[in-house]
């Protein structure tokens, strides 16, 4: 990024003043192309496009150097570095948007193709080498940079009945829907593979333990939404983080542990690598401590309520819902960071469709 950039009608440009700013910006705004000098107050060039490369969520931004440094060897240098294109200053204009535009157009296919391929792999045999092999480079980079990193193993818990029942036609159909599902809940910098007949893997870059599992509980009711033969598509997570001084086996292992607990509690819920429970605390059975008054605040909850209006409803203070609600989650389980009322529909998914909303207290 240079400051002063003019490319004309078409291109949107976000200037930066020294090289942090460019890596702050970047991250931030994630551009189609980054122009770099490389000579810049604080970071010079060549140290921003490596902080720019270490990072997954810009590494696969095309930078072109633009520089009054016109030597063979710094031009060398440049592209060795990783950059796509060098230009020497002073640029004529309409060289300088040709060639930021055919790196942008260069970016937009290959993103694409990525697209595309992520999409066809899903149906291809599993890739379990692959996503060990890509995790290995991951703990690699949060090595080096500190920054945290998880996993996610989702199990489908019932397509075999699928398969069995409606064909496996059926059943590639909703692996392929759950693909789709998980990608686009999923953010751009996750990486998602398929890890099993029934199963996908997930690497977040640059995600704490607490994180990926609230990204994981978005994709399990998520993937509720995908019906086959009547039936709501349910699955089971295990979520796992690395920590220093693990191998890429270890942190699969952890996230396999997890996701046995998770169907071994039940299935349909998603279990963190650090819960210390073993088994038998899946909601449903956990619901059979709550009151009858809690029974009533949950139905209110599938249907969205606001503390307020289950007050009213019940004849209650909002003080005394919010005890029930805080009751609830102890008995229940629920994370501070899930929202109570996502996790009632998530969990209780029938609870609704029993009592109607109109005939709701």
């Amino acid at each position: 990024m240079l400051a002063n950039i003019q490319l004309g009608e078409g291109f949107d440009v976000i200037q930066a003043e020294d090289g942090e700013e460019c890596v702050r910006k970047a991250l931030t705004e994630s551009p189609d192309v980054i122009l770099l000098d490389m000579m810049m107050p604080g970071m010079n060039g060549s140290e921003v496009l490596t902080a720019l490369s270490e990072d997954p969520v810009t590494r696969d931004i095309p930078v072109i150097f633009l520089s009054a440094l016109g030597t063979t060897e710094d031009r060398v240098q440049g592209l060795e570095s990783g950059a796509v294109d060098y230009i020497v200053k002073p640029a004529h204009p309409k060289e300088l948007v040709a060639r930021v535009g055919a790196a942008a157009r260069t970016k937009a296919r290959n993103e694409e193709t990525v697209s595309r391929t992520a999409a066809d792999a899903i149906m291809r045999p599993p890739e379990r080498k692959a996503f060990e092999h890509r995790l290995a480079q991951e703990i690699s980079r949060s090595d080096r940079s500190g920054a945290p990193l998880s996993i996610l193993l989702i199990d489908l818990d019932q397509l075999d009945r699928v398969n069995d029942e409606l064909g496996r036609k059926a059943g590639d159909q909703v692996l392929a829907e759950v693909a789709d599902v998980m990608k686009s809940t999923l953010r751009t910098s996750d990486i998602l593979y398929r890890y099993g007949g029934d199963e996908f893997a997930a690497i977040l870059p640059d995600t704490e333990l607490a994180t990926a599992y609230l990204a994981a509980e978005r994709c399990r009711a998520a993937m509720l939404e995908i019906e086959a033969g009547g039936r709501s598509t349910l699955a089971s997570v295990g979520v796992a983080q690395f920590s220093n001084g693990r191998s890429a086996q270890e942190v699969i292992a952890r996230a396999e542990i997890a996701l046995f607990r998770a169907k071994e509690s039940g299935g349909s819920r998603t279990w963190r690598a650090d819960d210390p429970r073993k088994h038998g605390l899946n909601p449903v059975a956990l619901s059979e401590e709550l009151t009858e008054r809690e029974w009533d605040v949950l139905l209110h909850l599938s249907h969205r309520r606001t503390e307020q209006e289950i007050a009213r409803r019940l004849g209650i203070s909002r003080g005394t819902v919010r005890s029930h609600k805080a009751r609830i989650r102890r008995k229940l389980h629920v994370s501070p960071d899930i929202r109570l009322s996502d996790f009632v529909r998530t969990n209780f998914r029938d609870l609704a469709d029993r009592f109607p909303a109109d005939t709701a207290k």
